[in-house]
C-alpha cells in the first residue's frame, strides 16, 4: 500500500483519536510502583484508562460527593473535582490484585478547558516483556510510546517510502490473527457494504495497533465517522471495551464502489492482541 500520498502523513498526524465519549488526545503513563502525579481542574472530568477493570478507594476527603466525584466501568475510570484540593491518595485496586496509586490535586481555573487529556496506565511488567520479546531494542526509552506515535508509525509504514519512516523504538510487528470481514466493527445501519478487512499490526510498550483495510462496496460516496467504530456487534460506541482504547480513520471521505480514493485505512489501538479484544466477529 506504499504509494506518493507522502504529504497525506500530516492528515494523519493532526488526527485526535476517538476515546470513549469524546475525542481526545492520550498521554500513557507506565505503573513502576511509584505513585502518578494528577492534577485536576475543577469541573472537569478527567478520563483515565486502566491496565484492567478495577475498584477505587478515596480518601475521607474524596469521599464526600460535593467535593469529589468518581466512577469506574470497563476498565476506565472518569474523575471530577468539584473543589480544590491538596494533594490526596486514591487506590485503585485491579481484578488481577495490584493496586495503582495516585497523588490527586485539584485547582480551579478562570477559563478551564472542556476536556483534559486521557490518561492511559499500562502495567511496568507489559513493557519488559515486549522489551524482551523484541531483543531488548527500546531498553534506553525514557518515555512510552503515545497514542498519537503509534498511529503515526503504522500509518507510515503502510503509505510512505521505507526512507521516510520514523523510527520508534521497540515497535515490532505482530500476526494479526483474524480473517474475513470484520464488517461488525464499524455500525452502518442498515446499509451493509463496508469490506472491513485485517491487513496488519505492530506492538510497543503495552500498546498494539491494528491496520484494517476499509473498502467502500456501495454505489455512491461515503464519509466515514470514527465514532461508530465498535468493538462488538452490539457495542454503539468505540471505546467501550477494557482493552479497546482508540480509533482512527486515515482518510474519511470514500469514493463509491470501483472508483480511485473508495478505500482508507482504520487504525484501531488495543491493550491486547486485536484477536483477543474483538469479541463476536
Amino acid at each position: 500500500m506504499k504509494s506518493t500520498w507522502t504529504a497525506r502523513i500530516v492528515t494523519v498526524m493532526a488526527l485526535s483519536i476517538a476515546l470513549g465519549a469524546g475525542v481526545a488526545h492520550a498521554t500513557t503513563v507506565v505503573w513502576h510502583k511509584t505513585p502518578i502525579s494528577l492534577d485536576l481542574v475543577v469541573g472537569v472530568e478527567q478520563m483515565v484508562r486502566l491496565p484492567q477493570d478495577g475498584a477505587v478507594g478515596l480518601p475521607p476527603e474524596l469521599s464526600n460527593a460535593q467535593v469529589f466525584r468518581t466512577l469506574v466501568t470497563g476498565g476506565t475510570v472518569y474523575w471530577t473535582a468539584l473543589e480544590p484540593f491538596e494533594g490526596k491518595r486514591i487506590k485503585v485496586r485491579l481484578d488481577s490484585g495490584d493496586y495503582l496509586l495516585f497523588d490527586v490535586t485539584a485547582r480551579t481555573e478562570k477559563s478551564p478547558p472542556a476536556t483534559r487529556e486521557v490518561i492511559q496506565v499500562v502495567m511496568s511488567g507489559d513493557t519488559a516483556g515486549n522489551e524482551q520479546r523484541s531483543g531488548g531494542a527500546g531498553a534506553d526509552r525514557q518515555n512510552p510510546a503515545s497514542l498519537f506515535e503509534l498511529i503515526r508509525y503504522a500509518a507510515q509504514e503502510l503509505y510512505s517510502p521505507a526512507r521516510l519512516v520514523a523510527p520508534l523504538p521497540g515497535v515490532r510487528p505482530v500476526p494479526v490473527g483474524l480473517k474475513g470481514n470484520q464488517t461488525a466493527l464499524y455500525d452502518q445501519g442498515q446499509h451493509q457494504g463496508l469490506i472491513v478487512q485485517a491487513h496488519k499490526a505492530w506492538a510497543v510498550e503495552g500498546l498494539y495497533v491494528t491496520a484494517f483495510i476499509v473498502t467502500n462496496g456501495h454505489s455512491h460516496r461515503l464519509l466515514l465517522d470514527n465514532r461508530k467504530v465498535r468493538h462488538a456487534p452490539g457495542a454503539r460506541r468505540s471505546g467501550v471495551a477494557p482493552h479497546f482504547i482508540a480509533s482512527a480513520f486515515f482518510n474519511t471521505a470514500l469514493e463509491p464502489r470501483g472508483q480511485p480514493g473508495n478505500r482508507t485505512t482504520l487504525f484501531i489501538v488495543t491493550a491486547q492482541p486485536i484477536r483477543s479484544v474483538v469479541r463476536g466477529h
